[in-house]
């Protein structure tokens, strides 16, 4: 469980972004933030993995405070980031990607190895193209491996910055499949998504931000139902449609 209270952050001298947020993100569920741009949404995911200092409030993960630690000190708290612009190193293969996931526990070489095994039952793929190089991935087969790079330091969060960006409907479908992975991996799953119906479809829980508060929060197929968010997201009633 990640928990947010009264988180205040912003960038330099400029205002604040985030203006007292409080939220909680269930453990072992996707939880998704939607709202306009300029929200503050990707700046949570921002104060959660350590890249940014709150200047106000407290993140914990469980029963420990993890706001303003250093990135490193945050990761081997179970923190891991999964950045927004595709993060694969091309001309390397996918194992070899993947492995780079545990640079950090890089001599538990035994670990290493069953723990690369077990990703691999989660993530088929990863098996199937271990040995092809990156750049021959599709845009949702390199998503997926960057996701099971980020699995192999058994994190207990896994925060997902606008997984969906630049990817075709089809791409967005096998996404879905591979953000469940990662919850049935019993894996908290905070992520911001722009495709408000995807990311809502396929969270348990959702957060609306504005202006850099939060509006609201709860069961995220209700508020995927309701008329009046629809149509502040949608301009039209709800339609149903869910990630494959």
């Amino acid at each position: 469980m990640i928990t947010l209270t009264g988180l205040v952050a912003g960038y330099g001298k400029a205002g604040d972004i985030l203006r007292g947020v409080d939220f909680t993100a269930p453990t072992a569920a996707i939880t998704c933030i939607v709202g306009p741009n300029g929200a503050g949404k990707s700046t949570v995911l921002k104060v959660c993995s350590g890249l940014l200092d709150p200047r106000a409030g407290q993140v914990h993960i469980g029963g420990d405070e993890i706001s303003g630690r250093s990135p490193g000190d945050i990761l081997r708290q179970g923190v891991v980031q999964v950045p927004q612009h595709h993060g694969l190193f091309p001309t390397m293969t996918v194992r070899e990607n993947v492995m780079l996931g545990a640079y950090t526990r890089r001599r538990e070489k035994e670990r290493n190895r069953r723990r690369y095994q077990e990703i691999t039952e989660v993530f088929p793929l990863v098996a199937e193209r271990a040995g092809d190089k990156a750049a021959s991935l599709s845009g949702g087969q390199r998503r997926t491996v960057e996701f099971a790079r980020a699995l192999m330091l058994s994190p207990r969060v896994v925060l997902l910055d606008e997984p969906t960006l630049g990817l075709d409907p089809k791409a967005c479908a096998q996404l879905g499949a591979s953000i469940r992975a990662l919850k049935d991996s019993d894996v908290t799953v905070l992520m911001v998504e722009q495709n408000v119906r995807f990311g809502l479809t396929l969270a348990e829980h959702a957060v609306v931000m504005e202006s850099g508060r939060v509006l609201h929060t709860g069961d995220a197929k209700a508020l995927l139902a309701d008329p009046d968010m629809a149509r502040l997201f949608f301009g039209a009633a709800p339609e149903h449609s869910e990630p494959s």
